[in-house]
């Protein structure tokens, strides 16, 4: 069996009413109450500004993507797509399409013994084939790098930007990175009213939440490339603000936690709200 070796890849990108997409989203916010007064461009703007993301589910987008199968559920644990896959159940396999790892790509002698182990389990099935075993049980011995995955995809743009607000990040896996940023470029080709507005939640909020993460923060390897406080490009964590900070957030919340903190006021407001008071 040929072995062949592709890459993490997004094609067959599409917006519904392309470019004037956005325009939907106007629509929905003007049957909320917005006036005439206000511009198309201010409204969308206003809109995805203030995180009334219920509007951007109007736009819908479709691709079609190919990734691992070890990759696959982390890309579809994300529940926020409609989704169709390539079956292994039955489709005899006369080339096998791998993805290699990136962290292997450039490393002649770890990528020869992962090839070894990919030819190996290939073996394998092919011997349980021609042993007359069914291909929906032969293919258990497929290996985690089977680019097999192939899904054709239906998601709105409220959960697209969850999806790559997430997986722009350094901490997500290089395969996810590559599929993230892949539909990031196309997004903003297609619809370009959007050009600069979504990247990783650090940019989109302008505070990180991977606060205390092991590595990723300050690590030689997976360093984050907006870490550095003397940068411009600096981005801050949420625990990186509070040290700085330290003094207003005791006056801020208070020293004594049970009475006079902001915890305390909010579950006394809840209790109201629960009670229909």
């Amino acid at each position: 069996m040929k072995i062949i070796e592709v890459k993490p890849q997004i094609s067959n990108f599409l917006i519904a009413n392309g470019a004037d997409a956005w325009l939907e989203v106007v629509k929905s916010a003007r049957l909320s109450g917005v006036p005439e007064s206000v511009s198309d461009i201010d409204v969308f703007n206003m809109m995805f500004s203030n995180d009334y993301g219920s509007a951007l589910e109007h736009i819908i987008i479709k691709f079609f993507v190919v990734l691992s199968k070890g990759n696959a559920p982390e890309f579809l644990e994300h529940r926020m797509m409609s989704h169709s896959g390539a079956s292994t159940r039955y489709t005899s396999l006369k080339e096998f399409e791998i993805i290699v790892p990136f962290h292997l790509l450039k490393d002649e002698k770890l990528k020869s013994i992962f090839m070894k182990g990919v030819e190996e389990s290939l073996n394998s099935y092919q011997k349980l084939i021609e042993n007359k075993c069914p291909r929906e049980i032969a293919r258990y011995t497929l290996p985690f790098c089977s680019a097999s995955a192939k899904y054709w995809c239906t998601i709105n743009l409220r959960s697209l930007i969850n999806f790559l607000s997430l997986r722009l990040c350094v901490r997500a896996s290089p395969e996810l990175r590559s599929i993230a940023s892949q539909l990031y470029f196309l997004l903003e080709k297609e619809l370009p009213i959007i050009k600069d507005m979504i990247g990783c939640r650090g940019y989109m909020r302008g505070v990180c939440p991977e606060s205390g993460t092991t590595g990723y923060r300050s690590g030689e390897n997976k360093k984050c490339p907006f870490s550095n406080s003397q940068a411009n490009s600096f981005i801050p964590t949420k625990s990186e603000i509070k040290k700085q900070h330290s003094a207003e957030f005791d006056i801020i919340f208070g020293k004594n936690k049970e009475k006079n903190s902001i915890n305390s006021i909010q579950k006394t407001i809840f209790k109201k709200w629960s009670e229909w008071k």
